[in-house]
């Protein structure tokens, strides 16, 4: 099982600690007597391509120390074809959601290990399960459920109603903005100047010309201008939006 796991992605999102530079096979530990005890072996390589291996149980987190010959699983000479390649069970991952809260929305990602045998077609063999992927998680599932994405998982925003309006304004008067939602803001000084504040500071709209405002960024909600307000001797014209 080598690779990126397959609980990434996902939001709500599955975030499986698994590196991408690790692989686990299940080998098996032969004594003299013949016996033998299978257990996994999990190597890394670090950026700089070294290698090192950590041997556990099949549960994934008791340590292992081999006594015997180390070898593949029901790979001895006596059962091969000369020249034919040992064939050796391998380990797959699963991926699963857990509903604990009972919402219908899984809230706990797990990675199950299983182990196959694709030659001699015996039933697949559950190693264990492990929250987040990361095998130092022991984890018992309570109430699996598919996994959905982030969008499939959240409440679909409610429509929103955009509303327009303005003013033209006097010399001397500030204009009656939004007090909330504030979505576009247009200027235009007919006469004189125009000041105009906002979370970035004061802008002074001279004679004849315009600026206009407008949330363009996913992250923004609405705009902050704290006023529009003519000099005394200046018009302008001011339109607005708001949610």
């Amino acid at each position: 099982m080598a690779g990126k796991s397959c609980c990434g992605g996902g939001g709500g999102t599955v975030n499986v600690n698994i590196p991408a530079d690790n692989e686990i096979a299940v080998l098996c530990d032969v004594a003299a007597d013949g016996t033998s005890v299978p257990f996994l072996r999990r190597y890394a390589v670090d950026a700089a391509g070294a290698v090192t291996t950590t041997d556990t149980a099949l549960d994934g987190t008791t340590a292992y120390t081999p006594a015997g010959t180390v070898g593949l699983c029901d790979a001895t000479p006596a059962e091969e074809s000369p020249g034919e390649l040992p064939c050796a069970k391998a380990v797959i991952e699963r991926c699963g959601c857990d509903d604990t809260d009972g919402d219908g929305v899984g809230d706990v990602t797990y990675t199950e290990l299983w182990a196959v045998d694709p030659c001699n077609g015996a039933a697949p063999e559950l190693i264990g399960t492990f929250q987040d992927g990361d095998l130092t998680q022991p984890y018992t599932p309570v109430a699996p459920v598919d996994c959905t994405s982030t969008v499939d998982a959240t409440t679909p925003p409610a429509p929103v109603t955009v509303h327009s309006g303005g003013a033209n304004l006097a010399p001397s008067t500030a204009a009656a903005l939004p007090t909330a939602g504030l979505q576009s803001l247009t200027v235009t000084t007919l006469t004189g100047t125009t000041d105009v504040v906002t979370d970035s500071g004061t802008v002074t709209i001279p004679a004849g010309a315009t600026l206009t405002w407008s949330v363009t960024r996913d992250q923004d909600s609405n705009l902050t201008v704290t006023s529009v307000t003519t000099g005394a001797a200046s018009t302008a014209l001011v339109a607005w939006t708001n949610a």
